[in-house]
């Protein structure tokens, strides 16, 4: 438990710079249904940033959170008519916690963004984490960027 209240701590610490560089997310996921946040910084030109916190509505209700890197270039840069779509893979460190314990894993993600407006986006991605322990849990996001 207390590695839970020290991963929520850190998170905390590092929430505000995130929020005030880039990104805020509100996440949805199927097939167990998922209500999460999300926190975007831009660290280079195509690499961002990304910490995210979820709640599972599984059996019974768990936690989901992580952090990824991930490589998501505007392709606006290669071709006019294609900016504001953002293609993202990337992967990063994930762990899921429940009443059947702590797992901790390799969380690879995948998916594409769509700008609305400057301000606004929506997304589509698929998630995976891949425990230590063995097995996996995998996803697919929806949601929405607010900038």
């Amino acid at each position: 438990m207390k590695r839970v209240w020290l991963l929520v701590a850190l998170l905390a610490l590092i929430a505000p710079s995130a929020f005030a560089q880039r990104a805020f997310q509100f996440r949805i996921s199927v097939p167990a249904p998922t209500l999460g946040l999300g926190l975007e910084a831009d660290l280079q030109r195509n690499l961002v940033a990304q910490l995210y916190g979820d709640i599972l509505f599984r059996n019974n209700v768990g936690f989901l959170l992580g952090g990824n890197l991930l490589f998501k270039p505007d392709l606006g840069q290669f071709d006019r008519d294609l900016r504001g779509i953002s293609p993202y893979v990337g992967g990063g460190l994930g762990t899921l916690l429940s009443s059947g314990g702590v797992d901790f894993g390799v969380n690879l993600d995948l998916g594409i963004e769509f700008a609305i407006d400057r301000n606004t986006g929506i997304f589509v991605g698929g998630e995976t984490l891949f425990a230590f322990t063995g097995g996996s849990y995998g996803r697919l996001i929806f949601g929405a960027s607010f900038r």
